[in-house]
């Protein structure tokens, strides 16, 4: 790898792809660089995601849903199940599947994709940002950071890149088989004894199969506790259940990070923070944000010249639509976090549990829990409404 390209992408998760793709929409020379032989393996994520929230963004295949959702339970700390059927329709994805999908679509778009090629370093040369890593180097002129929660390389941009204990769950996932599995409803549970601090969470697949992990705040975690809270999940509530390998990862939980672009570096996905907080959920955030992302790119390219000031559109964009969302998320995450105890959730549960399930849905729960804030309530009706 010697070559120059007008952009050049770095991880080829949904955020990237997209970006990776969407520039070359516009007709730009692109790179898409991935560190691991395979985009999205292993899968690290619930995979969950609201039908809107990806068709904004993407076509959908009907192969990349492994089952759709219509229904929620949530189980509060002492085992009170409040049932919501209220739900907006959710697929649970085949990540695999369509990570490998959105390659493929970047390269048939005209995107020229290494893999296994991990970039370790980002220097900035007269003729661009030269992108350095084991298996070479190439050089572009704008560069894009989809490199994940972990993400170093936005140091080289003069980003801080650090996360507080309290701004990342450290989560551990793994796939059950199991005849116990609801496969039309997502299943949440809630108690510092099931995972301090979050949550955990069984997301059907479809054939027996579900989506199973939890996340543990990094404030009350230590070495190896989401795993250890897992296999003890794993035992209470599908005891003698065969279940695949464990894999563990961080999921960010604050704020988006500002500035998203930077002289010819921008950031987007889990590396640019964009999650939602009071859920984990980033699948929609990645996409869109990585759409806008790669087109402002595009546009930024001017022949020889770029229009650094044009890049900036992309955080005005995004502060006016996902990244406003993202914000009430936070506010009611740290909420959460420093006042919902167990107690508070058994309560909520237990005022909820015996009213019509047909009724009922997230924004009325959220409602419960931010009675007596109306500020609280009112982020909740703005993100939940």
């Amino acid at each position: 790898m010697t070559e120059k390209f007008d952009i050049a992408v770095i991880g080829a998760g949904p955020a990237g792809s997209m970006a990776a793709w969407s520039a070359a929409l516009t007709g730009r020379r692109v790179c898409l660089l991935e560190r691991k032989e395979n985009a999205g393996v292993p899968v690290r994520c619930g995979e969950g995601i609201g039908a809107k929230g990806l068709a904004v963004s993407v076509k959908v295949k009907p192969e990349w849903i492994k089952s759709t959702v219509t229904k929620s339970v949530m189980v509060s700390p002492s085992g009170i199940r409040v049932k919501i059927a209220n739900v907006d329709e959710s697929y649970i994805l085949d990540r695999e599947r369509m990570d490998g999908d959105l390659v493929k679509e970047a390269v048939s778009a005209g995107v020229k994709y290494f893999n296994s090629s991990p970039v370790l370093s980002i220097c900035h040369r007269e003729n661009g940002y030269e992108c350095s890593g084991p298996s070479g180097s190439v050089t572009a002129s704008i560069v894009i950071l989809a490199d994940g929660v972990e993400s170093r390389l936005a140091r080289f941009g003069g980003w801080d890149t650090s996360l507080a204990l309290s701004d990342v769950e450290c989560c551990a996932f793994t796939r059950v088989f199991s005849p116990l599995i609801e496969q039309d409803t997502c299943v949440f549970y809630t108690g510092s004894s099931v995972a301090p601090g979050g949550y955990a969470w069984v997301f059907p697949r479809g054939a027996g199969e579900a989506n199973v992990g939890l996340g543990v705040i990094g404030s009350r975690s230590e070495a190896g506790l989401a795993v250890k809270k897992l296999k003890e999940f794993l035992d209470r509530e599908f005891p003698g259940t065969r279940f695949g390998e464990i894999h563990s990862g961080g999921v960010p939980v604050k704020k988006w990070v500002r500035p998203l672009a930077k002289d010819g570096i921008m950031l987007v996905g889990d590396a640019a923070r964009q999650v939602n907080c009071i859920s984990g959920a980033g699948i929609g955030y990645a996409l869109f944000a990585g759409k806008l992302c790669g087109r402002i790119a595009g546009e930024a390219v001017k022949g020889d010249m770029i229009d650094y000031d044009h890049l900036k559109e992309y955080e005005k964009i995004w502060k006016k639509t996902y990244g406003k969302q993202q914000n009430r998320s936070f506010a009611l995450k740290e909420f959460v976090i420093n006042h919902a105890d167990d107690r508070f959730l058994d309560r909520v549960a237990n005022a909820l549990c015996r009213e019509n399930p047909e009724k009922m849905n997230y924004m009325r729960v959220f409602a419960r829990a931010f009675a007596h804030n109306p500020i609280l309530l009112f982020k909740a009706f703005k993100l939940f409404g």
